[in-house]
């Protein structure tokens, strides 16, 4: 017996259609869903279901129209021009006016087409959240199903809930937030200010969508990748602070980061968390300060405090996808190289940024091919000595050290050394290797080994 699915996303698909192929359905799968807006959101579970339909081989019918227009004018009218907080006390009864008309805009259409196409029944994805009016979808479908002379397959999908967010989430599907109604959306935010003084300066802070550039690069799926990914940033200076701002901004959104440093003046010129206002904070909180304030849901973990093999178990290494390395001090570097490798961890090391100037001449390399950047050099001979005899990725540089002509300028042997030492950095070699360390992650993830 054929079916026809109506599908309201991926993620609440995936059980129902394995409840139905179970029963020895044929299933179609049917997209059209007028009330999803922005269009971003729209095109994001329109892609993502046929994509899933396209993997397991189902059959689907697109009804591809943007409806903004046709659903706002049905359901605009249940919307007087009144002010938020005057409508929060009418929320309940105005959401189920309004999914009333939204339940028979989809189910109709889908009624409809299954009529025409020949289908034995249809049945709606709808029936698995606990979040819908569960009963008015029953009864909604079997209006149609009497107008249209096709029946209606009556299922609580409802505990397959979970199994199927699971599944979807092993996926990698996009995964929304929100039951895709602009009135639903707003609604989230209208609890949040009800108690507050209705003046002008009052604002509804929807989501931010700032992957919306991301996604039309390397696509939803993918994207959604990265959103899973947990990555440790050890090194919170030049090179890794910028790496973690990278990170973020390419939707990552679990991130740690390890440094017990102060920012001091002399940071301003290469730090992303160092301005005038931040001198004397501890960079680690600093930094998360700041990438908080690009993705207030990323969960982000500051340590004020220096890796060491004392207190490697603190971080959660082998619970990690990725650990950049941006640590200067060698002894430190080779311990937390080996430390990741023991964990079976995917490492990216950056290399010296020191004394550079040309940014063109930063580059990956497998740290054994490294060659002119003296701090690889000396991670080369520590990891030899350890009997170490795996490899990695690294961002090095083969510029030549540039050798100050200023006497105050230390260049000497100490170079890198775990004595401190100051040399000369600018931010557009410091960056570009924080930059490509964020791209080496966000490549193997997309690629799906790491």
């Amino acid at each position: 017996m054929k079916i026809l699915l109506h599908c309201c996303c991926a993620p609440c698909s995936v059980s129902c259609v394995k409840s139905l192929q179970a029963e020895g359905l044929d299933v179609s799968l049917f997209w059209h869903n007028p009330n999803i807006h922005p269009y971003t959101e729209y095109r994001a579970r329109r892609d993502c279901l046929s994509e899933y339909a396209a993997c397991e081989k189902l059959e689907l019918e697109l009804q591809d129209e943007y409806g903004l227009r046709p659903f706002l004018a049905g359901v605009n009218r249940l919307y007087p021009a009144e002010s938020h907080l005057q409508l929060v006390n009418q929320q309940t009864e105005l959401k189920k006016a309004r999914c009333c008309i939204c339940y028979r805009m989809r189910l109709e259409k889908t009624a409809s087409l299954a009529a025409e196409k020949g289908f034995s029944t249809f049945t709606t994805s709808l029936l698995i959240s606990p979040y819908q009016d569960h009963e008015e979808i029953r009864l909604t479908g079997e209006r149609v199903s009497a107008e249209y002379g096709i029946k209606f397959l009556y299922r609580d999908f409802r505990p397959l809930f979970r199994e199927g967010q699971s599944a979807a989430r092993s996926k990698n599907f996009y995964m929304q937030k929100y039951c895709g109604c602009v009135f639903s959306e707003e609604e989230r935010y209208l609890k949040k200010i009800k108690h507050e003084d209705n003046s002008s300066h009052i604002q509804l802070h929807a989501p931010l969508n700032f992957t919306e550039r991301l996604h039309l690069l390397v696509g939803y799926s993918n994207a959604e990748k990265l959103k899973h990914k947990n990555v440790l940033v050890f090194g919170a200076g030049g090179v890794g602070s910028w790496a973690a701002e990278a990170l973020v901004r390419c939707g990552i959104a679990k991130i740690g980061i390890i440094d017990n440093d102060i920012i001091c003046a002399s940071n301003i010129n290469r730090q992303i968390e160092a301005t005038s206002l931040t001198v004397g904070q501890p960079k680690a909180s600093a930094l998360k300060k700041r990438l908080l304030e690009i993705n207030p849901e990323c969960k982000i973990t500051a340590w004020d405090t220096l890796f060491s093999l004392e207190n490697a178990g603190l971080f959660g290494i082998e619970n990690a996808d990725y650990v950049i390395d941006a640590i200067d001090s060698i002894n430190h570097k080779l311990d937390l190289i080996e430390t990741a490798f023991k964990a079976g961890v995917t490492l990216f090391s950056s290399m010296g940024m020191a004394l550079k100037m040309d940014p063109s001449l930063v580059q990956p390399g497998q740290i054994w091919k490294t060659s002119v950047c003296p701090l690889a050099r000396l991670v080369r001979q520590g990891l030899k000595k350890r009997g170490f005899t795996g490899t990695f990725t690294t961002v090095y540089s083969t510029e030549q050290p540039i050798r100050a002509e200023s006497e105050n300028q230390k260049t000497d042997t100490r170079l890198f050394q775990d004595e401190k030492t100051v040399n000369g950095s600018m931010v557009t070699v410091t960056a570009s290797a924080g930059f490509l360390l964020a791209s080496l992650v966000i490549k193997d993830a997309i690629s799906g080994s790491g």
